[in-house]
């Protein structure tokens, strides 16, 4: 039988409960190969993030992926916003005490890293992002050259159609640093790069059946995660149905993985950073298949501010939730989801 290729991929994070998550299904799927991490300030500060995502590469055995700990402060001007503790716990693992063994960061910047992750792997290369797109401006910022060899880009942000979380309209992520996220929206990818907005995360959440498999802790991850998921869906869970939690950055790295479960139709995307009531806000135009439907006499203007990407829309929650089960249960020996 013919293999499946192996997806390698880049994680930007700032470390929380459910980033956490998300590196321990990248180190533990069968067909992802993570080539580097990078901290990113929000749910922790950048030296935080980091140490709690040291600790998971050593608990997973391989230690040798290089973290490096992104600059503090964000690119530019941005909302006033109040830490997610409440959420994440002070120390964004859901207040459990555990810290990373001895571990060296990477000696290179945030940026740099990428920039040599990037330069190495090109097209081949998954850049997956968790938390405010601080380092990627920089990334735009001081190697603008590496921003077309990037094979795909994914990013866990924004809102759509639902409320925000941070901001009546705006999502954490992009809220934290408006001025990065609309450099990262509109630069120069090779192709259209993919959101997944909470419009998604919200819907593939965990479940009664996900919880009861977590609470088994059949795997290393899920002896792991089951104490901080638990302090995590007391206020995860806000905007869920009762019984549900979502995990955002778990499924983001589901979806970068297996972007067939999502339903992704390619829109202009921007950013406001007007620093007004939407300021933080991503704004998709959605008039383009009606203007494609009623021809060209009724087409507006797309605002120069805005780039085309894909944007997760509607997810496949049934197998989303199966690959979260996965996780906490265990891959066959054929690596099956």
């Amino acid at each position: 039988m013919p293999t499946t290729p192996v997806q390698t991929i880049v994680l930007d994070s700032d470390g929380g409960v459910d980033d956490i998550a998300a590196l321990w299904y990248s180190l533990s799927c069968p067909g992802i190969r993570v080539a580097a991490v990078t901290s990113t300030g929000g749910n922790v500060d950048t030296s935080t993030a980091a140490s709690n995502l040291a600790r998971i590469t050593h608990l997973a055995g391989k230690p040798g992926i290089p973290i490096a700990i992104g600059e503090a402060g964000s690119f530019g001007p941005h909302p006033v916003l109040k830490r997610a503790n409440a959420i994440h716990g002070d120390d964004g693992i859901g207040n459990t005490g555990r810290s990373a063994p001895d571990w060296e960061p990477s000696p290179m910047t945030a940026t740099d890293l990428l920039a040599q992750t990037i330069s190495r792997f090109a097209d081949e290369l998954t850049l997956v992002t968790l938390g405010p797109l601080t380092n990627v401006a920089r990334l735009i910022d001081e190697h603008p050259d590496v921003i077309s060899q990037v094979g795909q880009l994914v990013v866990m942000g924004g809102t759509i159609e639902l409320q925000g979380n941070a901001l009546p309209i705006g999502e954490a992520n992009i809220a934290h640093d408006p001025a990065a996220a609309a450099m990262v929206a509109t630069a120069d990818w090779a192709r259209p790069p993919l959101l997944v907005p909470l419009d998604a995360t919200l819907r593939a959440t965990f479940g009664p059946d996900e919880f009861a498999s977590l609470e088994q802790r059949a795997t290393a991850a899920a002896q792991d995660l089951a104490d901080p998921i638990s302090f995590y869906r007391r206020m995860g869970g806000t905007f869920s149905p009762p019984g549900e939690s979502p995990c955002h950055d778990l499924t983001t790295v589901v979806v970068a993985h297996e972007p067939e479960l999502v339903d992704a139709p390619v829109l202009p995307l921007g950013v406001d950073t007007g620093e007004g009531l939407a300021w933080g806000t991503t704004v998709v135009d959605r008039r383009l298949p009606f203007f494609e439907t009623a021809g060209a006499d009724t087409r507006q203007a797309i605002p120069e501010q805005m780039a085309p990407w894909r944007v997760a829309l509607d997810i496949n929650v049934e197998a989303t939730r199966a690959r979260y089960r996965r996780l906490f249960e265990g891959w066959d020996e054929s690596g099956n989801r």
